[in-house]
C-alpha cells in the first residue's frame, strides 16, 4: 500500500514523514523537488500485546509505504509530478497546521475536485468527437458514467463517495480519478492542542475528510526515549496512545483493510487483508498455496484470548473454532491455516 504525504510549506509534512520512516530531515532536505519513499510499521497495540504473551523469537507488524511529495504548489515546477504520484498512489495524507486547518485543507480538497473535474470534462469531449457506429453501447454507458461522475463533482463531493454497481466503481479505478482515493488530514498542533479535537472536528465537518492532530514537535521527542520510559511521558501527558499510530490505523482503514494475527513461539505477525475477505483468500497474503489446497482454518478472536489469558483456557470454555474455506474473516482474528497434499 503507497500513501502519499503532501501539504502546503510550513505545514509540517516533512517532519512527519521523518518521524513515520526514520528518515532524517537533513536527508529529505537534499532532495527537495523529489519524491522521498520509506517504509512505515503499523504500531497496532494488540499486536504488541500479543508479542508480550507469546514472546516470538520474530515480530511482524504490518507495513505501509509513505511517499513524501515536494510542498503542493501549483505554479511550481513539481505541479506535472506532485498530480502523477497523486494518481498513482492508493491514499492520500495532506497535512495542515492548527492556525489555518480549515480552510487549508478545503483549498486542497477543492483543487483535487477541480481536476478530476476538468479530467471528466475532457473525457466527455473525446466521447463526443469519437462517436463511431459499432461502438455507440459502450459510448453511451461510459457517457452516461461520466455525467454522473461530473454531476457530483459540481456537487463538490468526492467520486468515491458515489453509490454505484461493483462493475462500475471498477471500471472508474481505470481512470486515476483523485477523488476515487481515500483522503485525510494530519493537523500539525502545537503541545497545549494535543487533547483538543474541536480542531480535527471542524476540519471534518466543513471537508467531510477524516482529520487527526498531531503535535510533530512532541511526537519527535516520544521517539527519542528508550521504550521503558515512552509509556510514563505519555502517562505523565495525558496521551494514552501515540498520534502516529492512530494515523497508521487511520491510514490503514481508510484503504479498507483489516489485519489478522498468526502467532507462536517462532513468530507474531499481523498480515492485512481487504474487508469482507473470505477464509481461503486471507491465507492466500501468506502463501498462495493457503487459498488452493485450504482445508480449513483453527479461529480465535484476540479480545478472547487476551479475557481467558491463554490458548489451553479458550479451548477449555469453546471459543476456539474451526472454520471453512467461506469464512468472512474479521479484524482482530487470530488463524492458524491446515492445507491438504
Amino acid at each position: 500500500m503507497k500513501i502519499v504525504i503532501l501539504g502546503s510549506p510550513q505545514s509540517g509534512q516533512q517532519e512527519l514523514f521523518s518521524l513515520l520512516t526514520g528518515i532524517s530531515l537533513d536527508t529529505i532536505s537534499q532532495k527537495p523537488l523529489e519524491p522521498q519513499i520509506g517504509i512505515c510499521e503499523v504500531r497496532d497495540p494488540r499486536l504488541t500485546k500479543l508479542i508480550q504473551m507469546y514472546q516470538p523469537a520474530k515480530r511482524s507488524y504490518a507495513r505501509i509505504e509513505y511517499t513524501l511529495l515536494p510542498d503542493f504548489n501549483l505554479q511550481g515546477p513539481a505541479k506535472d509530478m506532485v498530480f502523477r504520484e497523486l494518481k498513482n498512489c492508493d491514499e492520500i495524507c495532506w497535512v495542515t497546521n492548527a492556525e489555518n486547518a480549515e480552510s487549508d485543507a478545503s483549498h486542497f480538497f477543492s483543487e483535487m475536485i477541480i481536476n478530476d473535474t476538468m479530467a471528466v470534462e475532457k473525457r466527455l469531449e473525446n466521447i463526443a468527437k469519437g462517436q463511431k457506429r459499432k461502438y455507440l453501447e459502450s459510448n453511451a454507458k461510459e457517457e452516461e458514467l461520466m455525467k454522473t461522475c461530473l454531476a457530483q463533482l459540481e456537487k463538490e463531493k468526492p467520486i468515491r463517495a458515489l453509490e454505484l454497481a461493483p462493475e462500475l466503481t471498477v471500471a472508474l479505478k481505470t481512470y486515476q480519478f483523485i477523488t476515487m482515493k481515500p483522503i485525510f488530514v494530519v493537523i500539525n498542533v502545537p503541545e497545549t492542542k494535543i487533547n483538543d479535537t474541536s480542531i480535527s472536528a471542524a476540519v471534518a465537518a466543513k471537508t467531510g475528510l477524516q482529520a487527526i492532530q498531531v503535535c510533530a514537535k512532541l511526537e519527535q521527542e516520544i521517539s527519542q526515549l528508550e521504550e521503558a520510559d515512552r509509556a510514563a511521558f505519555m502517562k505523565e501527558m495525558d496521551i494514552k496512545e501515540s498520534a502516529l499510530d492512530k494515523m497508521n490505523q487511520m491510514a490503514f482503514a481508510g484503504l479498507g483493510l483489516i489485519s489478522f494475527f498468526t502467532v507462536g513461539t517462532d513468530e507474531v505477525k499481523a498480515w492485512p487483508v481487504r474487508k469482507g475477505s473470505l477464509a481461503a483468500e486471507a491465507g492466500s497474503v501468506i502463501h498462495t498455496e493457503i487459498e488452493k489446497k485450504f482445508v480449513r482454518a483453527e479461529m480465535f478472536k484476540f479480545d478472547d484470548l487476551i479475557a481467558a489469558g491463554s490458548e489451553a483456557k479458550l479451548k477449555e470454555i469453546g471459543k476456539f473454532h474451526l472454520k471453512g474455506r467461506d469464512y468472512l474473516v474479521e479484524d482482530g482474528d487470530i488463524l492458524s491455516f491446515r492445507v491438504g497434499t
